[in-house]
């Protein structure tokens, strides 16, 4: 899924907490961090460009954060390993479980699949490319319909 709805999901799941924010920020923070070093880079020396870069073109390092920021195994120890610190569990980076979550069917083989078992294997699921223009009418009419029903019907609690 494309970062915006990560952190559109992510907001709307957490709408109601006073971590929204940061909900949203981890729902979003797999992405940043595999892919906006990469991006920034080539905003730099490159110029601005649109559409998806070749896979051949894209440094090994954008591979590794992704395979890093995209796996269960690699959530749930950061997640164990917050708990045992705090004793309470993180909720907050609920958003970046989310994030993994929607990834798995929404990427294909042919470009980034979710490595969600990583670094224990390398089964990928592949079932729809998020870009697909059908996935993201219904994506995003969802993310309307949702959103409306937040500000204009869900009651407000302090």
């Amino acid at each position: 899924m494309d970062v915006f709805a990560h952190g559109l999901w992510t907001y709307a799941i957490y709408n109601k907490k006073k971590y929204k924010w940061l909900a949203a920020f981890f729902g979003i923070m797999p992405d940043l961090i595999a892919f906006a070093p990469f991006f920034i880079f080539e905003l730099f020396t490159r110029g601005l460009s649109f559409g998806k870069p070749a896979l051949e073109k894209i440094p090994n390092y954008v591979f590794i954060g992704y395979n890093f920021t995209h796996s269960l195994i690699i959530f749930f120890l950061v997640f164990s390993i917050i708990y045992f610190i705090t004793r309470k569990i993180p909720w907050v980076i609920g958003g970046w479980l989310l994030h993994i979550l929607i990834d798995i069917p929404t990427h294909t083989k042919e470009f980034f699949p979710t490595p969600f078992l990583w670094p224990i294997s390398n089964y990928k699921l592949s079932v729809i490319n998020w870009s697909n223009k059908y996935f993201m009418i219904i994506n995003y009419s969802l993310l309307i319909i949702v959103y409306i029903y937040i500000i204009f019907f869900s009651k407000k609690t302090k």
